[in-house]
């Protein structure tokens, strides 16, 4: 008896000591937990995590981050997990912004009293948000209503609008989804670092030599000015130099050439740390040309004579005199085949000389990107230069060709059915994207008593070589020119007006933009990939009920059969 007493007792001290070092671990794993966090994600794509540029910005906030999502409500599957997907990321940036990242879910729809949610409706509307119609079906009924997929990020006053859902060119429904989901990092991650930024992004239209005038690019300008951009122009001819703190300077499509004053202005600015786009045309192939001439134009090569090709040489690229062609991927053009009464009657065919460009690598640039529409582009060559890296952005399809200057182009080649072996020059390069550290092409070219002036002023200062910078070079000036409607309102950029289609062109520039300014890296973001596991819908159907007992069933059965065994065990135990 009293060795039964003493075992008990051993064993109550035994249990006891245990608990208060259980209870002592726990402590100090919550302590130490304040100052050394951590999250595992244990999927293969990383799917619930965020990148090292997002955390850090968000653990950098020095207010408070307020987000509504307007997703919410009676949702299908597929903008359910949208939804989620979206909670789950607002969570984790919460996990490392803490108090200062708020957010909540609203459902518009969900308002009682109809003025109300008129009102929320025209709001939210005003403020960028864009508004999908969703049909929700079932076996008894099929029912349509209208969602908000969007959210409002407000930080210090200002806001921005984020849009959940991405329109891809053909797509199916999941796949949207999905890439919407892939992408919602980026969206918040971008809007967030607008909204914080010391001051906006400087953007700056050059003029001077023909460019194009701002109302052709006055899509790009207003979605830019909403994205938080400071948008401007510059005529270099009378300014002595372009600001430093200009942030991105874009020559878009000139047709006069450069004299040397103004190339010294953009060398230089690029040889202080300055970003350029360039969209420059090798030829001066237009559809306009073609009608007066009856379809039938000579390309002579490019008559504007930019006086730009020593520059662009020594920064590591050739804009060609060439006109590309491809017979793959080219948009239409109406041609009139015949009259009926007094009307004309066109029907549409393809012009190869309008190729859509598209690209096969994964730069944040053009990653998950549409095709983009271009317009008689020219081919471009790299150059070797050692200290700048180069990477293709766009191109061609397979099948395509870059005619030299001067060339015969004429309708009558939508007429005949093209030859394959003709159009045998494959992926030519259209936009090219140089990173590294650029000479100046005035190196050596300066007299010493201009060297010694020019020093005498900070931002006058020669510089021969530039430190690390970034420029895209684009042999097309008409991708970032948004087409006028007759009553001189404009289209939105990328929209090809005879096949009503809206193609990437403004995501691309806005992508190459945002490339250039980003020095945090917040577009790498957008090179997330998670997978699409789709389930088989038929089979799903059979085997519902099957799998429906499994999860219910299975989990009681075995909680069941091991309490009996459990039981089974004590009773063999203490009975012996």
């Amino acid at each position: 008896m009293v060795k039964k007493q003493k075992l008990i007792l051993t064993n109550r001290r035994e249990a006891i000591i245990s608990l208060v070092l259980m209870l002592t671990i726990l402590l100090l794993l919550n302590v130490v937990s304040r100052y050394y966090y951590f999250r595992l994600d244990l999927t293969s794509e990383q799917r619930y995590s965020i990148s090292k540029p997002t955390k850090e910005m968000v653990r950098d906030l020095k207010d408070i981050v307020t987000v509504k999502v307007y997703l919410d409500g009676d949702l299908n599957a597929g903008f359910t997990r949208l939804k989620e997907s979206t909670r789950n990321l607002l969570k984790e940036f919460r996990a490392y912004g803490g108090k200062n990242i708020e957010y909540e879910f609203i459902n518009p729809m969900g308002i009682q009293n109809l003025d109300d949610r008129k009102t929320m409706i025209t709001d939210l509307m005003q403020r960028g948000l864009a508004p999908t119609n969703l049909t929700t079906k079932s076996k008894t009924e099929s029912k349509q209503q209208l969602i908000f997929p969007g959210a409002i990020v407000t930080y210090a006053g200002r806001q921005m609008p984020v849009q959940l859902l991405d329109n891809q060119i053909g797509y199916g429904p999941e796949e949207i989804l999905n890439h919407s989901e892939i992408q919602l990092e980026y969206k918040f991650a971008n809007a967030i670092q607008k909204l914080t930024q010391s001051r906006p992004p400087r953007i700056v239209f050059v003029h001077g030599h023909g460019e194009l005038a701002p109302i052709e690019t006055e899509d790009l300008r207003q979605t830019l000015e909403g994205l938080q951009f400071e948008v401007k122009d510059i005529d270099l001819r009378s300014t002595y130099y372009i600001p430093t703190y200009t942030d991105v300077i874009i020559v878009a499509k000139p047709r006069g050439p450069f004299d040397e004053k103004d190339k010294y202005k953009i060398d230089q600015y690029i040889m202080h740390g300055g970003k350029v786009i360039w969209l420059l045309d090798g030829t001066d192939a237009n559809m306009d040309s073609l009608r007066i001439d009856r379809g039938v134009q000579f390309v002579v090569g490019n008559d504007y004579e930019f006086n730009l090709d020593d520059m662009l040489f020594k920064y590591g690229v050739r804009i060609n005199a060439d006109v590309v062609q491809d017979i793959n991927m080219c948009n239409p053009i109406p041609i009139v085949t015949g009259q009926m009464g007094n009307a004309p009657q066109t029907q549409m065919f393809p012009w190869y000389y309008y190729p859509m460009l598209i690209s096969d690598n994964n730069h944040s640039i053009i990653k998950n990107l549409d095709p983009v529409a271009s317009f008689f582009p020219s081919s471009v060559d790299t150059i070797r230069n050692p200290g700048v890296t180069k990477t293709i952005l766009l191109h061609t399809t397979e099948n395509a060709k870059a005619q030299m200057a001067p060339t015969r182009v004429s309708i009558a080649i939508t007429q005949t059915k093209p030859n394959p072996g003709y159009y045998n020059e494959p992926k030519i390069p259209v936009a090219v994207l140089l990173e590294g550290e650029f000479e100046s092409v005035f190196k050596n070219r300066m007299s010493p008593e201009f060297l010694a002036a020019s020093d005498t002023v900070a931002a006058l200062k020669f510089v021969d070589k530039s430190k690390a910078s970034k420029m895209i070079v684009i042999s097309n000036g008409d991708i970032i020119r948004n087409e006028m409607r007759s009553d001189s309102t404009f289209y939105p950029l990328g929209y090809y007006k005879f096949t009503k289609q809206q193609f990437a062109n403004k995501d691309f520039i806005l992508n190459c933009i945002q490339y250039l300014v980003d020095d945090k890296g917040i577009l790498e973001t957008r090179n997330k990939e998670v997978k699409l596991r789709m389930l088989n819908g038929v089979k799903v159907e059979d085997e519902k009920l099957k799998w429906q007992l499994i999860n219910i069933l299975l989990p009681i059965v075995l909680i069941v059969l091991f309490g009996i065994g459990f039981n089974a065990y004590r009773k063999r135990r203490y009975a012996s």
